[in-house]
């Protein structure tokens, strides 16, 4: 058998230069891309989570301003937003300790209880407290208790 049938005789051209250059450009680049993917998703996950626990901060940062300059006319209402602020105060230094310790479930939690805290305050603001102040009668106690003081002289 002879032996120039069972190779093939190349040109030395361009044409066959062009073709192995852009089967390695092609082989560089599938690399890159198997590299640089998984890279570039694992630096937006970090960003993304970052970015979550700026706005939790600033959000909380802005609640926290609003309670504490809340004023209303209804003792009631000043008395709930002080309860909340009474509680945002320790959370305040808790998450400037931690919060680079925060998971992405608790960054989330605590958005949530935000959303809930800036509905609070919405309903403070608006409609006034939840609580109502209940008005006491003493004179009918008075009354009974004279009664019965009566009875035992």
């Amino acid at each position: 058998m002879d032996k120039s049938l069972l190779s093939a005789n190349f040109k030395k051209d361009y044409v066959a230069y062009s073709a192995v250059g852009i089967f390695f450009l092609i082989l560089a680049f599938e690399l890159f891309l198997a590299v640089f993917i998984p890279l570039h998703l694992e630096m937006q996950d970090v960003w993304s989570e970052e970015v979550a626990r700026q706005e939790m901060i600033n959000r909380f940062d802005y609640l926290h301003r609003l309670f504490l300059r809340f004023r209303s006319k209804r003792d009631s209402a000043q008395n709930e937003a002080g309860i909340v602020i009474n509680s945002l105060t320790p959370l305040a230094d808790y998450l400037r300790q931690y919060q680079y310790q925060l998971r992405p479930e608790q960054i989330k939690e605590i958005n949530e209880t935000l959303g809930s805290l800036e509905g609070l305050y919405n309903h403070l603001m608006h409609q006034g407290a939840y609580s109502t102040d209940l008005k006491l009668k003493p004179e009918k106690f008075i009354n009974r208790l004279k009664k019965e003081m009566a009875k035992t002289d």
